[in-house]
């Protein structure tokens, strides 16, 4: 098989090895176009969604979680992981009230990424949600929150360069606003 003129390796076997929450991980064997065989270790993971989220005055809503593989906690864009069967629009206006407390009357698209497409197959749709209003859910119960910061955009670029933003999904979001103008 081809795509843009070039071989897509085929899936000769793959062997789930972990399954665990967000995912499950798999060794997979792959032909590629000279038929060497070649294993692959790839963690499927369901998708996610990230929101930037603005309210009246322009200041981005951001929250500070803990992340255990970082060992700390970081500042970042809400963000959640697609349930079985669920459109990413939908996990976006569910995270983002759970996150921050806030439902959004507009929800738009702003586009994906890839996030370690080496090894892993999670893809993040971003989001701009606008139109904010009190609307809370609880906060999952296997997560930990600090208070929602907000900040002006001139605060964003200001974390960035000092290093207290180091969320990549952050960082393309940033990258996705930018582009729009």
């Amino acid at each position: 098989m081809t795509q843009g003129g070039e071989h897509i390796p085929e899936l000769v076997r793959s062997d789930t090895v972990h399954r665990g929450y967000p995912f499950d991980v798999t060794v997979d064997t792959l032909r590629v176009a000279d038929g060497r065989e070649v294993v692959r270790s790839i963690a499927r993971h369901p998708g996610a969604i990230a929101i930037v989220a603005r309210d009246e005055d322009g200041r981005w809503l951001l929250v500070r979680q803990y992340r255990h593989a970082a060992g700390r906690w970081l500042l970042e864009i809400p963000a959640g992981t697609l349930e079985v069967g669920e459109a990413p629009e939908v996990t976006a206006a569910r995270e983002l009230r759970e996150e921050t407390g806030y439902a959004a009357d507009r929800l738009e698209r702003l586009g994906g990424t890839w996030m370690a497409p080496g090894f892993c197959t999670e893809y993040i749709t971003y989001y701009l949600a606008s139109e904010l209003r009190p609307d809370p859910l609880p906060h999952d119960a296997d997560e930990e929150f600090a208070p929602v910061e907000r900040l002006t955009l001139d605060q964003l670029r200001a974390a960035v360069t000092s290093g207290a933003i180091e969320d990549a999904k952050t960082l393309v979001a940033m990258q996705l606003m930018a582009l729009r103008g």
